[in-house]
């Protein structure tokens, strides 16, 4: 679409359209998707269906590229040139890949659910961590309970009923979200083992991408 197509389209907008159109973008320059399931994000995401083109096109020009995960219910936008990617240091990058694998495990576990999304508590994700480096999770619980915080933030996980999550409640339960396989595609599954496996060695790096 040019831009001459574009200021067009917009100009036929409504003023509620127009400003739908301006919270989309801010929000998913700002969050990085948007999921169906958040409250806060169900109006947007209904908008984002039916103009998704319009979004597109107009983030387009600056290098954003929107795509629509329709089976997860979640539009996400990144860089094609990799600028503006949010970077965890090794030990949140650490948590991300074991809640991930994790979450990949119940998926194909035959046992049944009475929960919508995978699930875990605070202790059993402590504890798995703990299996893979048992040398370093006593002093690494601090760093545990920010990444809480920060997952949460950003729609990876959360708590039933609001619950805020801290490493300090042990039976807090923690739902695995779909956002997980947006952050980490299926198709990386087999490598988690062995980047987990990386990371017992020593490191010099203290930062890793996720």
């Amino acid at each position: 679409m040019s831009l001459v197509n574009f200021a067009e389209e917009y100009s036929q907008l409504s003023s509620t359209e127009q400003q739908l159109f301006a919270d989309s973008v801010r929000r998913l320059l700002s969050d990085g998707l948007i999921w169906r399931e958040d409250e806060q994000d169900r109006r947007i995401f209904a908008w984002l269906v039916r103009r998704i083109d319009l979004v597109r096109d107009y983030l387009a020009v600056a290098g954003w590229e929107l795509h629509y995960a329709e089976n997860l219910h979640i539009f996400h936008v990144f860089h094609r040139d990799g600028s503006h990617r949010r970077r965890f240091d090794k030990e949140e990058t650490l948590w991300l890949l074991l809640l991930r694998l994790i979450y990949a495990e119940q998926y194909e576990s035959l046992n049944p659910s009475l929960t919508r999304y995978p699930t875990t508590t605070v202790s059993d994700l402590y504890n798995r961590y703990s299996e893979f480096f048992p040398n370093r999770a006593i002093r690494k619980k601090g760093v545990f309970d920010s990444a809480l915080r920060l997952f949460n933030g950003l729609k990876l996980i959360r708590a039933p009923q609001s619950t805020v999550l801290r490493a300090n409640d042990p039976e807090t339960v923690i739902e695995l979200l779909p956002a997980l396989e947006v952050i980490v595609p299926a198709s990386g599954i087999a490598a988690l083992a062995e980047r987990l496996a990386e990371y017992q060695r020593p490191s010099n790096s203290d930062e890793e991408q996720a």
